[in-house]
């Protein structure tokens, strides 16, 4: 099966909502399918500057995961586990201020954000619903430190070979001598 296949199959699957004869093992590829693609769809509408543009796809992810969990979600539940997000939708909003930098920081701290939440999120409804606050927001921050910090190398290494791929194009073009070349490709890699 393709990826497109995969992902058509999910949302079908979602939308009857039947999970109740899924393994564990269903469950756990279904849910991280899940968070993946909201991680990745979070992080492509943050772009946008709109401030929390990047909830409702938050919000249904939680609901989405709820579902693969035979879980009967309210607005209550919901916001109870969106609350694990705390002071990170200010301190987004404030890193979109500062160009570049802000720009790949906010990226990556959104995409980190919601695989946070939308693990935070499995891990109540693998465990009925009988988990402390501080236990999700341990859950959270762990795996939102871990995937802010994948996302922000795979920024700075895209940032990296497109640098070296506009140097490459200005040799080519012989606007730049062989010399000129070899020196400021050493010095882009020597910042990795």
């Amino acid at each position: 099966m393709n990826y497109y296949e995969d992902y058509k199959s999910l949302i079908q699957r979602l939308v009857s909502g039947d999970f109740s004869q899924a393994t564990q093992e269903e469950r756990d590829v279904t849910v991280t399918k899940i968070i993946h693609a909201s991680a990745v769809t979070s992080t492509l509408v943050s772009i946008i500057p709109f401030p929390m543009v990047e909830t409702p796809i938050q919000i249904t992810m939680v609901r989405s995961i709820g579902k693969v969990y035979d879980q009967e979600l309210d607005e209550k539940v919901v916001l109870e586990i969106m609350s694990v997000i705390g002071g990170n939708v200010l301190l987004r909003q404030l890193m979109k201020l500062i160009p570049y930098v802000g720009f790949v920081i906010n990226l990556s701290r959104v995409y980190g954000t919601t695989w946070g939440i939308g693990s935070a999120a499995e891990y109540y409804f693998k465990h009925d619903r009988e988990v402390e606050k501080e236990e999700l927001m341990r859950v959270f921050k762990t795996v939102l430190k871990q995937k802010t910090q994948e996302k922000e190398q795979q920024l700075s290494e895209q940032h990296t070979e497109e640098r070296l791929q506009k140097l490459k194009r200005l040799l080519d073009k012989e606007l730049i001598t062989e010399e000129e070349y070899e020196k400021k490709r050493e010095a882009i890699i020597a910042e990795l």
